[in-house]
């Protein structure tokens, strides 16, 4: 009966410090400066070309991950060309303020691999990974 109890609280001790241990684990992303990475994403697949314009506080600089990319500020707005010659996908980093708070963005104009534009930006979006 002894050896039973001590079986029982050593899983009992065992299972609390999976818990607690657990329970200190990962509370999600810290706030704070930090580079995003932000795609265009595109229901027709691979495109050449397209503007962007982000706007609020905290954007900073922009560099390339895929092709060449363009920017200019104006005050709390941020234009961005992002060129990929090849056709593909439109990817590059965004430093910001907070990296838990994307900043909020359009995609303006795209055009395709051929440098045809699209006829309409429906159904583009902009997707953000830390």
């Amino acid at each position: 009966m002894g050896m039973m109890r001590n079986f029982l609280k050593a899983i009992f001790a065992t299972a609390l410090a999976v818990l607690v241990i657990g329970a200190c684990g990962d509370a999600g992303p810290e706030s704070g400066p930090g580079t995003l990475t932000a795609t265009v994403r595109s229901p027709n697949g691979a495109e050449g070309s397209a503007v962007v314009t982000f706007f609020g506080e905290g954007i900073g600089n922009v560099t390339p991950l895929t092709g060449r990319v363009f920017d200019q500020r104006r005050g709390d707005t941020l234009r961005v060309v992002l060129v990929n010659d090849e056709g593909g996908e439109l990817s590059f980093a965004v430093a910001v303020a907070d990296t838990t708070r994307p900043p909020s963005g359009l995609v303006l104009e795209v055009a395709d691999a051929d440098d045809r534009l699209r006829s309409t930006t429906a159904g583009y979006s902009l997707e953000f990974r830390r």
